[in-house]
């Protein structure tokens, strides 16, 4: 599955399956009962824009899937 990607370098967005997750902690629920995936994502090949190996936090993602 491609995910929504965005250089920090560049702010140009790209699409990319070469990924892995990487420190997954699972869902935390917050006090007001929100819950949010705790992990990160890293790229497994380099950035097509400044050719780094980024790593994001799960929130930083744009949802793939259209509504």
């Amino acid at each position: 599955m491609q995910l929504v990607f965005v250089c920090p370098q560049t702010e140009k967005t790209f699409y990319s399956e070469q990924y892995e997750i990487a420190e997954n902690k699972g869902v935390q629920t917050a006090p007001d009962g929100s819950k949010t995936l705790d992990a990160k994502v890293a790229l497994t090949e380099a950035c097509p824009f400044c050719g780094q190996k980024h790593v994001y936090h799960a929130n930083e993602l744009a949802c793939p899937f259209g509504t």
